[in-house]
């Protein structure tokens, strides 16, 4: 098997999701064989938004040949990971390179896990939600717009109304007896917006 690790490995972060790693050819006499090119071993470490360490699954990318970078997609946002490389040849693989270790930057957050609009009065509406499975960085707020519905389906004024990210549920007054409302509903880190949830309900016609 070759006898040495590639040397001066370094990553190069691209986005939230995709890094590049760069590293030095071994010597060709220390391969000890035919050159059949580099294996990058990464793994995340834990997610910065959850300190909570899971069981740890190592990927593998294999690039042929004599290249000296790579590139590392399907990375998950906010999110420390390591990785080392190895030099292949016929017999197997060498040594592995020191780890190295490297940051992503917090993406936009997956939907709202849910929105529950519940006791309907004349005037008002309760909201319930919670927070997305995948914030993929630090929540900042939540932006809920709503605007009503007429009987020919027609939509009316569009309300916006920023909540604090620490907030699950809200009471919307001040609203019209017996109309239907639809809302629109997501999360916000500081890179953006995550996908929206949408839900309708009915205020109530009378007590």
């Amino acid at each position: 098997v070759p006898m040495v690790a590639p040397g001066n490995v370094q990553v190069h972060v691209i986005n939230s999701t995709l890094a590049k790693v760069h590293w030095d050819p071994v010597p060709l006499k220390t391969v000890r064989g035919h050159l059949q090119g580099y294996k990058v071993y990464y793994w995340k470490v834990q997610n910065l938004s959850r300190r909570s360490r899971r069981h740890v699954e190592k990927k593998i990318l294999t690039f042929r040949g004599n290249k000296t970078f790579g590139m590392l997609p399907g990375l998950e946002p906010y999110s420390s990971y390591k990785l080392n490389v190895r030099v292949v040849n016929g017999k197997g693989e060498g040594p592995a390179s020191p780890d190295k270790v490297f940051k992503t930057p917090e993406g936009v957050p997956s939907s709202p896990s849910f929105l529950k609009i519940t006791n309907p009065t004349l005037d008002s509406l309760t909201l319930e939600w919670g927070s997305p499975i995948h914030p993929n960085g630090v929540l900042t707020s939540y932006i809920l717009k709503f605007q009503p519905i007429n009987n020919t389906h027609e939509l009316g004024p569009l309300v916006e109304i920023r909540i604090p990210a620490n907030e699950s549920s809200l009471i919307l007054k001040n609203l019209n007896y017996s109309t239907r409302y639809k809302f629109y509903f997501h999360a916000q880190t500081s890179v953006g917006s995550g996908s929206q949830i949408t839900e309708e309900a009915v205020t109530i016609m009378d007590e």
